[in-house]
Formats: structure tokens, C-alpha cells, sequence
């Protein structure tokens, strides 16, 4: 199954193992910078991070990851 029709059924492709950290700290209510002293990367690396998932999941807001992290859990 390709990318292009993952997205016309809705479904997403899986997060990567650092996306889902990344997302659990979103959810935490964190900046960029404070996710990326934890992790111990960049904050353009943070920012990359959040990029791919709204992109990846098709949402347009941290608030919006946030919602659907939790609602993964």
C-alpha cells in the first residue's frame, strides 16, 4: 500500500519510535526547546519532528497531536 492511498482511506502511516516520544511530551505540554533538552537533540530536530507528524497525520495544530496522542494511548 503506498502513501497516497494510506491517506484516501485515512489511515496513517505509524509514527517512528522519537515521533512518539516527541508526542507524548507535545501532550506534556512542552516547547520545542524544553522536548529537545530532554531528548537531548535539537530544537530543529523537535521541530521536524512535529512537521512530519502533522503532515504524516494530517493535522494543522500541536493541539491537535496532542488530542490524538491521547486518544491512542
Amino acid at each position: 500500500m503506498t502513501a497516497g492511498s494510506r491517506a484516501e482511506t485515512g489511515q496513517a502511516e505509524p509514527l517512528t519510535a522519537r515521533q512518539q516520544q516527541v508526542a507524548e511530551l507535545v501532550v506534556e505540554g512542552l516547547t520545542n526547546p524544553e522536548i529537545a533538552v530532554r531528548l537531548g537533540i535539537s530544537t530543529g530536530t523537535v521541530r521536524s519532528h512535529v512537521t512530519q507528524m502533522l503532515t504524516r497525520l494530517g493535522l494543522s495544530s500541536r493541539t491537535q497531536l496532542a488530542a490524538r496522542t491521547v486518544r491512542a494511548r
